[in-house]
Parts: C-alpha cells; sequence; structure tokens
C-alpha cells in the first residue's frame, strides 16, 4: 500500500457492503440549541429523502451539551457519496460550519457482518 502512487490508490474500487459512519462536533458556546435545531432537520430529510441511508442519527453526549454526535448508516459508497451531494447537505453545512469550535470528525467504518 505504501508502495502505491497517488494514481494507483484513486483506481482501488469502492468498498463493498454497508458504510457506517461517525461524525462528532463541538459546538461554540451557547450554540448547541441552534446546531440541534439544524441537525434535526437534516437528519428527517436524509431519512425521508435519501433511499440508500438506512439509519441517521443526531445524539449528544452525556455530560456536555456541545457535543454531538452522527451515527448514519448507508447501504453501500454509492448511497454514502450520493449523500455528500444531497442540496440539504450542501443548504446545511456553511450553517453547521459557523457553529462549530472545532473542525468536523469522522470516522468511516464497513459492516463485518
Amino acid at each position: 500500500m505504501g508502495d502505491q502512487t497517488p494514481d494507483q490508490r484513486k483506481k482501488r474500487p469502492p468498498p463493498q457492503g454497508a458504510v457506517c459512519a461517525i461524525v462528532r462536533v463541538e459546538t461554540l458556546s451557547g450554540k448547541s440549541g441552534e446546531f440541534a435545531s439544524i441537525l434535526s432537520d437534516l437528519a428527517h430529510r436524509v431519512r425521508n429523502e435519501e433511499d440508500g441511508c438506512t439509519a441517521y442519527h443526531v445524539t449528544r453526549a452525556l455530560g456536555s451539551s456541545d457535543h454531538f454526535a452522527v451515527h448514519a448508516r448507508f447501504e453501500d459508497w454509492a448511497a454514502f457519496k450520493g449523500h455528500a451531494d444531497t442540496a440539504h447537505l450542501k443548504r446545511a453545512l456553511p450553517r453547521i460550519n459557523a457553529l462549530l469550535a472545532a473542525p468536523i470528525a469522522m470516522e468511516l467504518y464497513l459492516d463485518v457482518d
């Protein structure tokens, strides 16, 4: 893997199976209510308008009103990539980014079973 050129890495086939994403964010102090409202609307749209999304949940950390996580599951890599191109996500991201105390952290996983 370390011997591959950037062009060779780009040509790898997409991962197979369901894609799970965990997105962690920290909001600016006093902005968690506005953030929760935006994410609630986004979650509703994702669940109702994206056929390839099988789960999309927004959670808040115990003991911290400013720390959130989004847990999303997509049928496959194409559905995950398609999510990034949706109008509702593109509209929400500038509003979301304006409320963050730190950059968005995202981890991707593939279903094992």
